[in-house]
């Protein structure tokens, strides 16, 4: 806390050892440093809230002085930051090459609401709309949360990965391109080989208390035109979601809401 009376540390703890990995990744998967370091340097403003101080952003990435420096200098130029006294801020540009993607979230929401409202009528549980983002993880486009039942809270625009829950497992079941990304890097252990390859026969993921204690959850592919666009789940306490009724509720949902989950 500074005299100022705000907290300007830069809360993403994990960019010092994703920064400190990311020579390794670039020698095995032709990834291009300095690219990653200047996304890192957007997440992490955008995690302080849009403005973050040099000196913070330097203490929470672990980067050289100069070398942010520089970064820094080479996003502002390029719109993508842009300079606020001792601070930086993110820039106009961001907003303008995110619209269309916005607007493609937005159609999505739209044309899958039907099913999200309906499977949260059903179940009376947590219930969520999700996208892919990026090669590991996820984002939640829209959620509709029954009051304080659930465990689950997440929000929308939430990121959360890939390996450990059932919406992330059904985007790599269905995306090759994807899961074979992920198996380059070698985090896709035998027994997530074993789960994808049995969500491919049965049309559905379950994650069994896998990402979170005490919480079970529901995934299904939504599909636009033959094309996987995105995952609708639900979610709750073990006592109220054990495995016996996700498996059956997966089976109701796939017949009767067919025309919902296939678009």
């Amino acid at each position: 806390m500074e005299a100022d009376g705000k907290d300007h540390t830069v809360p993403w703890p994990e960019d010092r050892a994703h920064l400190k990995s990311i020579t390794c990744m670039v020698n095995e998967n032709k990834r291009i440093q300095s690219v990653e370091r200047a996304m890192a340097i957007l997440e992490a403003i955008a995690a302080a809230g849009g403005e973050a101080r040099l000196v913070d952003l330097v203490d929470g990435l672990g980067l050289h002085k100069s070398t942010l420096h520089g970064l820094l200098n080479t996003l502002a130029a390029l719109g993508y930051v842009s300079r606020q006294g001792a601070s930086y801020a993110l820039g106009l540009r961001l907003r303008e090459i995110a619209q269309p993607l916005n607007d493609a979230d937005a159609v999505i929401k739209g044309a899958f609401a039907p099913a999200l409202s309906a499977l949260a009528e059903l179940t009376g549980e947590n219930c969520y709309l999700a996208v892919p983002c990026g090669t590991r993880k996820y984002v939640y486009i829209d959620v509709l949360e029954h009051g304080d039942r659930g465990l689950a809270k997440a929000a929308r625009g939430k990121r959360e990965g890939l390996t450990t829950s059932a919406i992330g497992k059904i985007f790599l079941a269905l995306d090759r391109d994807l899961a074979r990304s992920l198996r380059k890097a070698g985090l896709l252990t035998p027994d997530l080989e074993q789960d994808l390859g049995l969500i491919v026969e049965q049309g559905y993921a379950l994650d069994l208390e896998q990402a979170e204690p005490g919480l079970n959850c529901m995934a299904l592919p939504l599909r636009k035109q033959g094309r996987l666009v995105a995952s609708l789940s639900v979610a709750g306490p073990v006592s109220r979601l054990p495995e016996a009724k996700l498996v059956a509720l997966a089976g109701q949902v796939m017949r009767d809401m067919y025309d919902m989950v296939k678009l």
